[in-house]
């Protein structure tokens, strides 16, 4: 199991620029996850859809305040909850900036996105990122996901070049 300090092998990152708030990830998430997903859509005041789920943060807060230890990061570098050894305090909920982790009702333990432990642990890839039709959902090695951030980055400002909405210096 890697700690906190271990070096994250697999990133996911949503795309908000592709995102078309179509719930796909949100849909998929809740089908593997038995009616719970990790991944919801929210509307925001001005009719704007996107996807919050965890981040994985590579200096995870909720991992920092855990009393029990929880919290933890599996060997790619997934943030997870371990359900033996939570106690419902909701100390990762208050530490974290986006309000990701939840109590569970019936479990009286924290839940999250664990990345699809599971599949991943099939050699499957997160649910949300193979099911999503925008491709908004990137994941891979962080040298891949960077690259192609960067990839589409490059896109765009090519594009805001021919239309002439920039002039690059």
């Amino acid at each position: 199991m890697a700690s906190q300090s271990d070096p994250i092998t697999f990133l996911r990152y949503i795309d908000l620029d592709r995102c078309m708030g179509c719930g796909t990830c949100e849909s998929v998430c809740d089908f593997i996850h038995d009616g719970k997903p990790f991944i919801k859509i929210y509307e925001t005041s001005i009719g704007v859809k996107i996807p919050l789920s965890c981040m994985h943060c590579s200096k995870a807060p909720c991992i920092e305040v855990c009393p029990t230890g929880a919290m933890r990061r599996d060997e790619s570098g997934a943030v997870y909850v371990d359900p033996m050894k939570c106690i419902g305090c909701m100390a990762c909920l208050y530490a974290c900036p986006f309000g990701v982790p939840e109590l569970d009702p019936d479990l009286r333990v924290s839940t999250k996105c664990d990345l699809c432990m599971d599949l991943r642990r099939q050699g499957l890839e997160p649910a949300c990122y193979a099911m999503c039709p925008a491709r908004a959902i990137i994941y891979g090695e962080p040298r891949k996901v960077s690259d192609e951030i960067r990839h589409r980055r490059a896109e765009q400002l090519v594009r805001a070049r021919l239309e002439g909405m920039i002039t690059l210096g």
